[in-house]
């Protein structure tokens, strides 16, 4: 005799263990789209292998795959609980089962409609959560300021012979050095100094040292008097008057450098701050001495450049150390500093003399530009330089301020590997980030949760049930007592049923249920429950009992 299966109904022997599972692993779906979304708020794309959105369309896809399981399996178990009552129709199991498979019977139901029904609806609508989980995770540029540490590359002295050569007896600068040329071509272009891997993603403001002047400057004021000196009336002018000979510095700018202190640069200015033909002359020296200095700079990582910010001036520059540069010349030697003085005589030595010439008036002669740029607006004018209106503005601080630019372009030409340094800098960067909208979460959240709610109480009373139970066909045609299944067990699991009937050959067709019926004989052998109704009948059987249908054959019960 053939081992029957027990009836064995109870909570944890007939827990739907892999329906529960899945329930969870929804919830944890809608727990791993808030841990995305969170840590990913505010973060920059590059540290984001793979994007947020990537991550939320993966939840999203298995959360809604494992709802839909776990509803298939609580319409499943509605649906033998419902056949367990006993006040239970036919119509009733169809109802769950069609409302359990199809959105639009779900919607059709009308006055039927049951909890199975609900679930389905909702669970249906649930993949909504996908699109908005996508708008939940946006990019959005936002500007982020930190302390990050950058490396940058600037000497602290320069090389020996970086800059020039020198020629002549007074070994005066004549050239500059092949390796100096492009910084003072870069410099006299206003070109941007380029700084390579430093680590500054977006604007960085830093210290650094490098090499440098020390500045000393002192000034003093003189007297002028421009006025000739008047003959007796009817003599002509005594031309040779210093003032008609020489004239007068109304202006002058000059860089300076001596073989005798090959490290400093000296800067002499003269100027005439106010019209008139008699008055002051302001004269200003400064001596530009090398030392190691304490530059604030910025440095900008999208660009890679590096400059001094735009308001600053040398004196804003920490002086660390000062040394002396000792070089002995011969003709064509290579010199430190003469180059860099020799690329600033040329661009701001200039000068403006202002000469009595007689009945004309005053004669105005300059050289450079640097004249015509510091002298004083509506001073010009030929009544005004006729009758000496020249006046001029002080040069000195801009001056300064150039060649302490083009130093500090030549320190960071003139680095090597070992001059680079790694310093603390204050970061402003404007950066992609990911940005978390989450109301899209909470809407996607919403829905997902929701459908896991509405699923839960399908599978109430599954604790009476006897078995793990399905919606196989064979299953349920046993329960409905089919012929062919009459004599197996009927406790058994779908899986138990297949494994006993699973080699019986079935086909789908008219079964005979007696003679001379279209000229076709019911087949010897049929059993009694194929013949006790007379007339053609569809069913599954075994193929032998079967034929095909014909168009317009009617069918009896």
């Amino acid at each position: 005799m053939a081992m029957r299966n027990p009836w064995k109904p109870g909570v944890y022997a007939r827990l739907p263990w892999s329906a529960f599972a899945a329930l969870v692993g929804a919830v944890g779906g809608v727990v791993g789209s808030v841990a995305v979304l969170v840590v990913s708020n505010g973060k920059p794309i590059s540290d984001w292998t793979v994007q947020p959105t990537v991550y939320l369309s993966i939840i999203s896809t298995l959360t809604n795959l494992m709802v839909h399981y776990a509803l298939a399996q609580g319409v499943t178990i509605a649906w033998w609980t419902r056949a367990l009552k006993p006040d239970t129709k036919i119509s009733h199991l169809h109802q769950y089962w069609e409302t359990g498979n199809s959105l639009l019977a779900s919607l059709k139901i009308g006055r039927n409609f049951n909890l199975v029904a609900l679930a389905s609806i909702i669970v249906a609508i649930s993949p909504v959560n996908g699109p908005l989980l996508q708008r939940a995770s946006r990019v959005a540029v936002v500007a982020e300021k930190g302390t990050i540490a950058i490396s940058v590359g600037m000497a602290s002295q320069l090389p020996y012979g970086y800059t020039g050569f020198v020629e002549g007896r007074g070994y005066v600068p004549a050239f500059y050095n092949p390796i100096f040329t492009p910084i003072v071509n870069a410099y006299s272009d206003r070109l941007n100094i380029k700084i390579n891997n430093t680590g500054c993603t977006g604007t960085c403001t830093s210290i650094v040292a490098g090499a440098g002047f020390a500045v000393s400057c002192s000034s003093y004021e003189s007297t002028f008097n421009a006025n000739p000196i008047m003959q007796p009336a009817g003599q002509p002018f005594n031309t040779s008057q210093p003032l008609m000979a020489e004239g007068v510095l109304a202006f002058q700018s000059s860089f300076l450098w001596y073989a005798g202190a090959p490290g400093n640069i000296s800067l002499n200015v003269e100027y005439k701050p106010a019209p008139g033909c008699a008055g002051r002359l302001i004269v200003r020296n400064c001596t530009l001495s090398p030392a190691i200095v304490r530059y604030k700079v910025s440095v900008d990582g999208n660009a890679s450049t590096i400059s001094l910010p735009a308001n600053s001036s040398i004196y804003d520059d920490e002086i660390i150390s000062t040394y002396n540069v000792t070089e002995t010349y011969t003709p064509g030697s290579y010199t430190t500093y003469g180059g860099l003085f020799l690329a600033l005589a040329n661009r701001f030595n200039s000068w403006t003399n202002m000469r009595f010439a007689g009945a004309i008036g005053y004669d105005v002669t300059t050289s450079g530009a640097v004249a015509n740029q510091y002298v004083q607006p509506n001073t010009t004018s030929g009544a005004e330089s006729m009758t000496c209106g020249l006046a001029f503005t002080d040069p000195t601080d801009n001056l300064i301020d150039n060649a302490r630019e083009l130093m500090f372009r030549t320190a960071v030409a003139a680095a090597n590997s070992s001059n680079v340094r790694s310093v603390p800098a204050q970061q402003e960067a404007t950066i992609a980030v990911y940005q978390s909208h989450y109301m899209y979460l909470g809407l996607a959240s919403l829905f997902t949760t929701l459908a896991i709610i509405l699923v839960v109480p399908t599978f109430i009373g599954y604790w009476y049930l006897g078995r793990n139970v399905s919606m196989s066909p064979i299953e349920t045609a046993k329960a409905f007592n089919a012929p062919l299944l009459r004599n197996e067990d009927s406790n058994a699991e779908a899986d138990h049923l297949i494994d006993n009937l699973g080699h019986i050959g079935v086909r789908y067709g008219v079964i005979l249920t007696g003679a001379g019926n279209d000229g076709l004989l019911t087949k010897q052998g049929v059993s009694q429950s194929y013949a006790d109704i007379s007339g053609r009948r569809l069913e599954i059987a075994p193929p032998e009992y079967v034929v095909n249908p014909q168009k317009g054959w009617e069918f009896g019960g």
